[in-house]
């Protein structure tokens, strides 16, 4: 049991370290590795170090210590998850996590081995403990998206949806182009489906009829800062940004094609709605290189920035299409 330990503990620092480097990293897949290693580190690492230490001992003892530091160690890691993941209930898991292994094990275990030599299996837990702790801590301090950042594009969402309701009660009532009509509502009505087949894939349970739903508070999204399953969403089986680009590229040529279109507004949708590639500068090296429309107008594929962004195109959309009449 001793050698199952000892690799499921090495395991246990490989994924976590390695999920910790894909994570700051953006890369695709950090969110998987990191839950296999704190699951493998929470449900079979630690029993196994924490049995094996139990049944070494010549005199069975310290029965208390090792059941205090499973449950610990185990709701400590959990809120970790939570707080890396942003599941609801991360903030509850933490408040009561954080504090036990100093509160609760750390006592416990300096008066129980008091007289006692440490060495051997408890080093090695020691070890792994310290490993573990660092690397999920260093993950939430270097996660390059702060809370606030992140509720503050929450809070712009809802601003641009509520936006979006208000110019569509409005046009209601007048006299549309047709043609230009038909290329917003098509637009529009994509984004819709885009935006509620991201919030359902996500476990987001809030559009009625493909639309988001307006009483709904926005900062309660789970996984808001999620990557991996919005590219999916986006690239799997078909280009979503390629077919949503398309779309804009049709609404634009529509209102061009307006009679009704001054020069004014010609000038205005073409800064908002142009889908050509455009120069820009690099912020890494200060180089001009030619930008797609899709880095442009979606730089960032985090659900709650994903979302800002088709909110805001749609908003474009609406405010253009409302101008012409």
């Amino acid at each position: 049991m001793k050698k199952s330990v000892h690799i499921t503990g090495i395991a246990c620092a490989i994924l976590t370290l390695l999920g910790c480097t894909f994570k700051i990293n953006h890369w695709p897949g950090a969110a998987p590795i990191i839950i296999l290693a704190i699951l493998l580190f929470c449900f079979v690492f630690l029993p196994l170090a924490l049995i094996t230490n139990y049944k070494s001992q010549e005199v069975k003892k310290y029965k208390a210590l090792h059941i205090v530091t499973f449950f610990a160690f185990t709701i400590t890691m959990m809120g970790a998850l939570f707080k890396v993941m942003h599941w609801p209930g991360a903030g509850l898991f933490l408040i009561i996590g954080i504090p036990m292994p100093f509160v609760l094990f750390l006592p416990v275990y300096l008066y129980q081995t008091r007289n006692e030599n440490k060495s051997g299996n408890l080093n090695f837990l020691g070890i792994m403990f310290g490993l573990i702790f660092l690397a999920i801590f260093s993950v939430l301090l270097a996660l390059s998206v702060s809370r606030n950042i992140i509720e503050t594009a929450a809070l712009n969402i809802s601003t641009k949806e509520k936006t979006i309701v208000f110019i569509d009660t409005k046009l209601k009532g007048a006299k549309n182009d047709s043609n230009v009509e038909k290329a917003a509502n098509e637009l529009c009505n994509y984004i819709d489906n885009l935006k509620c087949e991201l919030l359902t894939a996500t476990g987001n349970d809030i559009c009625i009829n493909n639309k988001i739903n307006s009483d709904y508070n926005i900062l309660n999204l789970n996984l808001k800062d999620d990557k991996d399953i919005p590219i999916h969403v986006l690239v799997g089986g078909e280009n979503k940004i390629f077919i949503l680009r398309d779309k804009v590229e049709a609404f634009h040529k529509s209102l061009l094609d307006s009679k009704k279109m001054s020069p004014e507004l010609a000038n205005l949708t073409n800064e908002l709605l142009n889908v050509k590639e455009q120069e820009a500068i690099s912020s890494v090296d200060g180089t001009i290189y030619t930008q797609p429309w899709e880095e442009r107008e979606i730089p960032n594929l985090r659900l709650v920035f994903l979302l800002n962004s088709l909110s805001q195109i749609q908003s474009n959309v609406r405010l253009v299409e409302s101008e012409l009449y």
